[in-house]
Formats: structure tokens, sequence, C-alpha cells
């Protein structure tokens, strides 16, 4: 108001207005400059590309023709027919404001206003109003009264289209991020239904909309999770707390129990009456699963860590401070409240290893590189400790070495195990080496990993070669000098099966280089704690001696010393056999008994010496007129023994009348003297109707004796009725002779 009336003024003065006429002229350019602002200057202000473009658009220019013609008419109308005709005319304004947009209303009120004016200087109305007011005074009051109120609707509509624009624009910004977001939102009512959810939520929990709204958050909330959740809701509506944050599980349309982030809060109106809450819904599940995998992690770490005694320590190489856990602590039985330092942990290592150590850390340094080492430290107590250490260099933000992180293992109980298995190792092997047994390991496929010496020389394989060999290619060993080649597997199985005796007794050890040995051997397999087998030990010892010495012996008891030939004991083994075959297999053998005839005189004449030889010469001599398989024995002093298997009594006659014809004129020569000798024979047939050793032996000592009284040189098969009533032998065969 104060431009218009200073431009008023101005004019006033310019133009000499009369004094009289000064007020009007002020009035009048006051109400023009009013009506003009009101008119033009929202118009100049509006006056925009965009603003013409969207009226062309939106065809909003006609609607503004259209009103601005109706609102013409109505002015006419109401001038001519009106009391107040201007209220009537600002009617259709106020229609233009509600419908039109700012820009187009403002126009319209400059078209009305410039054609009211217009009607009003040319005449065409004529205003009929009470003369309340001078005219004089207030020209362009009516068109004035027409514009304020009309202008007022226009910005109060206009302020009410943006406030609506901006709640409608937030309302689809809220829609749009809600309904496309990441995580799952939702509207709940204050009873906990759901009353508008985005698909984030709906995939999340595996419902639909429609199944959702008929739910309830506290149906698919799981049960353990539902009391904390509702307490944070009563506290929210009783205005105790803005917001909640909660960690809750839900209950999936399959089953399925899932983790959640969910955030609350609670919408008030103008009066703080709750309305309704906005619930934010984050899938956490996979976080759970991991922190849960992480605890169970950090939990079998800690426990190892505890069980295997592991320490874990860090050092800062800028500061020279170092960081132990507990069991470092223990381990290094640091004091309490004392500070470590890498000085104090250098301290701790014997003087033998702390050049090692700095040695490993100085070249770690530089070289940024994991590293591991043992050494050994003195507590304070000066208990020997060892220690295994592994360690990393961590860089900083400019890659130079700034803290080293590793662990410490006390391995002293295992350090002091392996020395005394070293040193067990090393006394098995001396004693191995010692021993005159051959011992030969093997694993489970029975292949060599272990020999002594003396296996080397039996074998003559050398531990080198034989190594991962199996053990059948490397033993050799066969039932006799000249028997059947026995494989390991083959000989433990036939040793479960015979008597050890007879199977060891003639067990041979062929060495590579052709040497053999009679051997004795013990297999025991190596069991671990469960009771599987792990290899075995051979263990063969050489009893060549032993056995040649057992078989001399052997031989002794069952052979006459002076002649070689069997003795009596070995006779009745023979007589035995010929027995048993003459019963079970039905066959027939001769049993005859041999004595020599004037033994006794070269004996006493010649001396024992001569004896001896003649029995040694006289027994060479019975063999050569004897068949292989005969068996020949001598029996005591001048007496022998002869039986002939499978022989008929014609054969035996004229086999045992050789035998005699050949003693007889066989000729005897010591020191210079010839002596003759000669020989009576006893048979007797072995059938199946005569086998009783006793009886047989008797009788061929009676047909023995009746040829040595009939005149000697004779041979006398055993007939009954040489048993004569009365009649005694000359000796119990069953005794033995003596010389």
């Amino acid at each position: 108001m104060l431009v218009p009336a200073a431009g008023a003024l101005a004019a006033a003065y310019f133009f000499h207005v009369p004094t009289a006429r000064l007020l009007p002229f002020i009035m009048h350019w006051l109400t023009l400059e009013g009506v003009g602002i009101l008119t033009l200057t929202p118009v100049g202000m509006l006056w925009r590309h965009q603003a013409l473009h969207r009226m062309h658009k939106q065809k909003t220019g006609i609607e503004m023709l259209l009103i601005a013609l109706f609102t013409l008419g109505v002015s006419y109308l109401a001038v001519k027919l009106m009391p107040f005709p201007f209220t009537f005319a600002a009617l259709p304004l106020f229609i233009g404001a509600i419908r039109l947009h700012r820009f187009e209303t403002f126009c319209l009120f400059l078209i009305v206003t410039l054609a009211l004016l217009i009607s009003l200087s040319a005449g065409i109305v004529q205003l009929n109003i009470p003369q309340i007011i001078n005219p004089e005074l207030l020209p362009q009051m009516p068109v004035l009264i027409i514009l304020i109120p009309a202008n007022a609707m226009a910005m109060v509509m206009h302020a009410f289209r943006v406030e609506r624009s901006n709640i409608l624009q937030s309302e689809t910004r809220f829609r749009f991020a809600m309904e496309y977001s990441a995580i799952g939102m939702a509207l709940v009512s204050l009873e906990g239904t759901w009353l508008q959810v985005n698909k984030s939520l709906c995939r999340f929990l595996k419902y639909s909309p429609q199944q959702l709204e008929r739910l309830s958050f506290q149906e698919i909330t799981h049960p353990d999770d539902l009391t904390t959740d509702l307490k944070q809701v009563n506290d929210l509506v009783s205005g105790l707390i803005d917001s909640y944050t909660l960690e809750k599980r839900y209950i999936r349309s399959d089953g399925e129990i899932v983790w959640a982030l969910l955030a609350v809060s609670l919408v008030r109106d103008q009066n703080e009456v709750p309305l309704y809450f906005i619930s934010q819904i984050e899938d956490i599940t996979e976080i759970k699963h991991s922190e849960l995998l992480n605890q169970r992690l950090m939990e079998r770490i800690t426990l190892a860590n505890e069980a295997g005694g592991v320490g874990i320590w860090e050092w800062n190489i800028a500061s020279n401070a170092m960081n132990w856990d507990k069991r470092m602590a223990e381990i290094y039985a640091l004091p309490p409240g004392q500070k470590v330092t890498y000085d104090y942990w250098l301290a701790c290592i014997i003087d033998e290893d702390r050049q090692l150590a700095l040695q490993y850390f100085t070249k770690a340094v530089d070289e940024r590189k994991p590293f591991s080492f043992e050494f050994r430290i003195r507590k304070p107590d000066q208990e020997l400790r060892h220690i295994r250490l592994y360690a990393n260099v961590l860089g900083d933000e400019n890659h130079q070495a700034a803290r080293m992180l590793g662990i410490c293992l006390d391995f002293t109980s295992e350090a002091r195990l392996t020395d005394a298995l070293h040193e067990e190792k090393e006394r098995l092997h001396i004693t191995l080496n010692s021993i005159g047994d051959a011992v030969i390991s093997v694993d489970k496929r029975m292949c060599v990993n272990f020999m002594n010496p003396v296996a080397e020389k039996m074998t003559g394989w050398l531990q080198r070669e034989v190594h991962g060999r199996h053990i059948d290619n490397i033993i050799h060993i066969t039932l006799g000098h000249d028997g059947p080649a026995l494989p390991t597997l083959l000989q433990s199985e036939i040793q479960s099966r015979q008597k050890a005796s007879s199977l060891q007794s003639s067990l041979v050890l062929h060495s590579r280089s052709g040497q053999f040995f009679d051997i004795q051997h013990n297999c025991t397999p190596l069991k671990n704690i469960d009771g599987a087998i792990l290899g075995a030990v051979l263990v063969i010892k050489d009893v060549s001696e032993s056995r040649h010495l057992m078989q001399q012996l052997s031989y002794n008891a069952l052979h006459d010393d002076l002649t070689g030939l069997p003795n009596r004991a070995n006779f009745a083994q023979h007589l035995d056999q010929a027995l048993q075959t003459a019963v079970g297999q039905k066959r027939r053998h001769a049993l005859v008994f041999i004595d020599l005839d004037r033994f006794k005189e070269i004996n006493d004449r010649a001396g024992h010496a001569a004896g001896d030889a003649l029995l040694l010469e006289l027994g060479l001599l019975m063999q050569k007129n004897i068949r292989q398989y005969d068996c020949l024995a001598r029996l005591g002093g001048d007496e022998f023994g002869l039986i002939l298997p499978d022989s008929a009594l014609d054969d035996a006659l004229k086999q045992v009348q050789r035998i005699i014809d050949a003693i007889i004129s066989y000729s005897f020569h010591w020191e210079h003297k010839r002596y003759s000798i000669g020989g009576s024979a006893g048979i007797t047939l072995i059938t199946a109707e005569n086998f009783h050793s006793k009886e047989v032996m008797t009788q061929a000592d009676i047909a023995c004796y009746t040829a040595k009284h009939s005149g000697r040189g004779q041979v006398i098969v055993f007939e009954p009725e040489l048993k004569h009533p009365g009649q005694t032998p000359r000796s119990n065969p069953t005794d033995s002779p003596q010389l």
C-alpha cells in the first residue's frame, strides 16, 4: 500500500491536482493499483512455459474461458437484478478457484476484471448499489470486493492442493518403499492383525497376503519369544518407549523356524492416540546359523586349546609388548601380577636354544612368512619344558611388520616319551643285533620291514634289499633237505594242525647262497590295542648242531654201537609193524633168529677185540645176503634177528640157508691166525593167526635152539612138536642178551 500511495502523491504533484480533488485522486489511484496488483502480479509471477504447456496439455484453458463467460453472465445479471451484484459475481470465481490450477485461476481473474472494468468504463453496465460509500472516493471498490476473496480462495485451494499432493507423494513413496523393500515391512493393528504386508515379508514367511491378513503376529511367533515381544508392545503403547528392536523367531507356513530382526514403531494421531504399528522384519536366519556355527567353532577351538594345552600369544613389534592368554601364563609359570614382555619370554629360553629363537624371529619379521620351531624353556622352579611354537607376522596399513600372532604347545610329555621310545628302540636294536637267532619283522601284508644281522646271514639277503618284499620271496623253507618247499603262511597253517615236534624237527631253511640250516621258528602276530593285526615277528633258530646231536642220540638208541645194525628196541618196533600188517592187511612175514657157533671159543682165545671185529665183519656179510627192505638186527652177544617181510616159507628157508652157508664158509683172520665159525637159525611165520609178539619170538628162539642142538649149521622151521614137555629155551627172548 505504501508504494501505490507514494505513486499517487507524486502523480498529483506532477499533474497539479487541486486540493479539493486530491483525496478522490489518491483513492482512485490506490484502488486501481490494488486491482492491478491482484490481477496482473500473480499472472506475471506464475507465467512459465511449463504452466502454458500444462494448460494446453490438460485443456484447462477451455474450462477457464467457459468459467469466465459464465462469471460475466452472472455478473451482468447480478448488476441488473441484485442489490449487491458483486457478491453474486464472486461465486463463479470461487468455483474457478476450486476447479482450476493456480495459474489458470489468476488468468480467469484477470480476464473477468478487465471485462468488468471495460464494461464499467464504457458504460455498458451501470452499478445500482446503495449509496453506503462515496463512489468518488472508492470507485473500484466493487471490483476489489470480488477479487480479494477470490484471490484468497485461490491461495487456499493452492495450499490445499500442495498439501494433498505432498501427502499423496508421501503415501506413494511409503507405498513403493514398503512394497519394493528388500526386507519385510507390515502395518499391524493394535490387536496384532496384519493390516498390510509387502512381498518380501510374504516370501520370508511363505504366506500369501490374504493368509497373513487372516492371522495375527502372535499366531506365527515362536512360543519362546512371544512373551518378550508382547512386553515390548505394551511398553510401546504405554509410551514408555518410542520403538524397539528384537531378535525373534517366526513359524513359516511349512513349519520351519526362521530368525528375524524385528524393528517396531507406533503411529499416533494428533491427539497421541495409537493407530497402528509399523514393523520392519529382516531375515537373519543365515546370520543366526552362522553365529551358531561360529559359536560352536569357538567352543571347539576353546576346548581343543584347553585339552591340547595350547597357549595363544600376540607380540606388538613396535612397543615390544606381549599379550598372553591364561594357558601361556601356565606354561611359562608367569607370576601373578607380573607384566609379560618380549624380553621376559626370551629370558625363559635356555641358552642353547636362545640364539636359534632369535634367528627365527628376525627372519620371520624380514620375510613376513608363517614359521614354526621347537625350543626349550626353564621355568622358575628350574623344570625344563619342551615348547613347539607356530606364528605368523601381520602387517599394518603401510605393509610393514606390526605384530606377530602365534600359539605355543607344551609337548614335554611327548618329547620325553619320544626320547624313551628312542632309547627303547636303540636297546631293542642292539638286543636284536646281539642275539644268535634270526629275527624278521613283517607288516600285515607279510612284507619285510626289519631283519637283524643273523637273519641276513641265514637268508643271504641284506635288509636294504628285502625291505618291502613279501616274506615268501625271502624265506625258503622245506620239509627236510630235499622235501617240498613250504610258504610261510602254509607253514603256519601246517604247524597249527600238526605236532610241533614232528614238524619243527624236519624244517630246513635254504639260504640265498646255497647253504641250508636245520631250523626251528616261531611266528608271533603283532596287534594294536584293539586287537587288529599289525604284522608279525618271525624268530628263526639255527638248530643244525642240536638237531644233528639229537639225531645221533636217536640213532644210537636204536642201533648197535659195534655193528651199526638195529638193536633189540629197533627190532621190536619193526616186529610190531610186521604183526600189525599181518593182521590188518593179511600179509605173511618170516621171523628168523640166528646164533653164531664157536664164537665164544674165538672170543676167549683171540680176545674181545677179535670178537668185536668178527661180529662187525659178519654183520656186513649178512647184510649183503638180505633184501634192501629186510630188517637185520643184533639182539645181543652173538645173536641176530631177521624179519623178512612178505616172504613165503620156502623163500625164507632159501634166503636164511644162504646166510648160514656164507657164515660157515667165511674165514676170519686175526693176528696171522685163521678162525672158522658157523651159525644156526630158527624160522617162524608171522600170519593173521600167529601175530602175538611174545609168541612168535618164543617160536623163533625154540627153532634156533633146536637147530643149534641138531648138529649146528642147521636151519629149522618152528613146528608145534618142537615144544617137548620139560624143554626149556636157552634164553628168554624178551631179555637183552649180554656180551
